[in-house]
């Protein structure tokens, strides 16, 4: 049986919650995080593993960089099904590289993976606990809206496809909420470690 850490934390909430923000602070404890975000740049690269075999589906979106999410998004506006497409080639790279992860840290005592559709994907299972970024929506819009190419069509395709807020914090073990500084939020996070660490 392959080894693996003794505690295995899963980090989600929706776009703009603050997972960055956490996910750094945690680092900042010395845990290690996946984040599936990052890998998705990794793989949407020039001659990223994603982006050879998306580029057989849908060359449009392909330039000489790699991916491009504005096109890619603008193909998903115009048909929500072509999401489950490109997940379908995104999921299982994704699985290996979260493999890789646990992998090299088996003998740390805590870990983390930061996945947005955590819940949506009916991953919880594979997780000890799981942790939610939350923020309230006005926020969260503010946050979204000042990002390069982000939309309010963009941000309410995103709200679309993820389960609502009430549900995510109901379903979690841990709650961040960063409408709060990022001293209280440092501190909690803090908290939360230290817990985590005493079920060790």
């Amino acid at each position: 049986m392959n080894k693996k850490p003794k505690f295995i934390l899963g980090l989600t909430g929706s776009i703009a919650m603050g997972k960055t923000t956490v996910s750094s602070f945690f680092r900042d404890l010395n845990v290690p995080v996946w984040c599936a975000d990052n890998e998705v740049e990794h793989l949407y690269k020039k001659n990223g593993a994603a982006t050879k075999k998306i580029s057989k589906v849908f060359p449009t979106v392909v330039t000489e960089k790699g991916i491009d999410k504005n096109k890619l998004r603008y193909l998903i506006h115009q048909d929500n099904a072509i999401l489950e497409k490109i997940e379908d080639i995104v999921h299982p790279l994704l699985e290996h590289s979260k493999n890789e992860f646990v992998s090299l840290n088996e003998n740390l005592p805590i870990i983390i993976f930061d996945i947005p559709l955590l819940f949506e994907k009916k991953l919880e299972k594979n997780f000890d606990a799981v942790l939610v970024v939350t923020a309230s929506e006005n926020t969260q819009r503010e946050r979204v809206l000042k990002r390069k190419n982000m939309t309010e069509k963009d941000f309410q395709l995103i709200k679309r496809n993820q389960m609502n807020e009430e549900e995510k914090i109901k379903r979690a073990d841990f709650i961040i909420d960063t409408d709060k500084s990022l001293l209280e939020t440092k501190q909690e996070i803090a908290q939360i470690h230290k817990r985590i660490k005493g079920f060790l």
